[in-house]
């Protein structure tokens, strides 16, 4: 656990305290296996630090710095009438049946990024939804995953799609910007262009992100005409939890293991790294520059009582100080602190249970489900 929050959480059984510990190596021994494995991509020794640095002054206006709504103004909008997916393919599931669907992103960035190549893979939104037969509307989770992820087949089970299914709910899994089929043919990697030292690329990707996921829920909330709401994880959870800033219509949003402070992600990399590499940025600069988009930056629109958030007491990669700032920042909502770390939860009940119990006191499912009181119990307020 992250110094200074074992003030904050009450102590755990010495046996839960181990499979903590034991997430925490986990997570460390992840974070170096990626360090090394990112960083060629990471460190892009030909990209000139005086060009890096140029990029970031777009993002760090007078006026952004007074009023970071403006860098999402699209979401005030009216209009997404027009929005019009295509249907690449449609197979029977048990209940109900699974389309992938793609919709036009259209998205126009905040500054063009100069350095950026075109990829015409990311103009393209993916969505795998899963809807039940028979009668309607019902609520729909859209699920949100993490960094390197976009894959339906890996996302789905990692989210426990079929568990949120089985209660009810149309599932709709979305790829995110420059992830799985929308990464770039010369990627190595999923999610290689979005995660850079250039902040305008960064920046932008992020931006797309909450814009991507914005047009596919409204959308769902006009075709399907039941509640939307959303659950990411990592990465995905920094978007959920921005969207839950600067909407007030989402049925519920469910942060899992969040990041919300993005400059710390590439310098706990390079830590880890090989050395003889100095970041072009100072945390402080990267903080700078992000906050246009920082969950904590923008007052929270979406009503406390449709939250939870979900975090890792253990977790080295998004560590649980950032779920924890969230949820001071928000107000003190529902929380659910999780043995183990960002790869492994341990004891995964107490918190699919949990999120079973939100759902249920939020009047979402058909039938409330017998853990539901039980798991009452685990939301908590610190």
């Amino acid at each position: 656990m992250e110094e200074g929050l074992d003030s904050v959480f009450e102590p755990e059984p010495w046996p839960l305290g181990v499979l903590t510990m034991i997430g925490n190596v986990l997570d460390r021994a992840v974070l170096r296996g990626m360090a090394l494995a990112f960083e060629s991509a990471l460190l892009r020794p030909g990209v000139a630090r005086s060009r890096l640095r140029a990029a970031v002054a777009p993002y760090v206006s007078a006026s952004l710095e007074r009023d970071p709504h403006q860098f999402f103004a699209f979401v005030d909008e009216e209009g997404g009438d027009g929005v019009h997916p295509h249907t690449e393919s449609r197979r029977a599931f048990t209940g109900g049946t699974i389309v992938t669907c793609g919709f036009a992103s259209h998205y126009a960035p905040f500054h063009r990024v100069v350095d950026a190549a075109r990829c015409r893979e990311n103009e393209t939104i993916w969505v795998e939804h899963w809807m039940h037969a028979g009668r309607g509307p019902r609520p729909t989770i859209v699920l949100l995953h993490g960094f390197t992820m976009g894959s339906p087949a890996l996302d789905a089970h990692v989210m426990m799609a079929e568990r949120w299914f089985e209660l009810g709910l149309d599932v709709a899994l979305v790829t995110l910007p420059h992830h799985g089929r929308r990464a770039s043919a010369r990627c190595r990697y999923s999610g290689e262009l979005f995660a850079s030292w250039h902040v305008g690329q960064l920046n932008e990707a992020v931006r797309q992100s909450v814009h991507d996921v914005h047009l596919v829920t409204r959308w769902l909330a006009r075709w399907r005409g039941g509640p939307v709401g959303i659950l990411g994880v990592s990465l995905g959870g920094y978007i959920a939890a921005l969207l839950a800033a600067l909407r007030n219509d989402l049925a519920f949003v469910i942060p899992v293991v969040p990041a919300v402070r993005l400059a710390d992600l590439p310098l706990r990399l390079l830590a880890r790294s090989r050395g003889g590499f100095e970041a072009p940025f100072t945390f402080e600069e990267l903080e700078h520059a992000y906050r246009s988009h920082s969950p904590l930056a923008h007052p929270l629109r979406t009503p406390r009582e449709r939250l939870l958030i979900v975090g890792g007491r253990g977790d080295a990669v998004t560590p649980v100080s950032h779920a924890h700032s969230l949820w001071r920042h928000w107000g003190r909502p529902k929380a659910v602190w999780f043995s183990g770390g960002h790869i492994v939860a341990f004891r995964r009940s107490q918190v699919v249970n949990a999120i079973e119990a939100h759902f249920a006191a939020l009047g979402l499912l058909d039938v409330e489900p017998a853990a539901a009181a039980t798991a009452a119990a685990g939301l908590c307020a610190a």
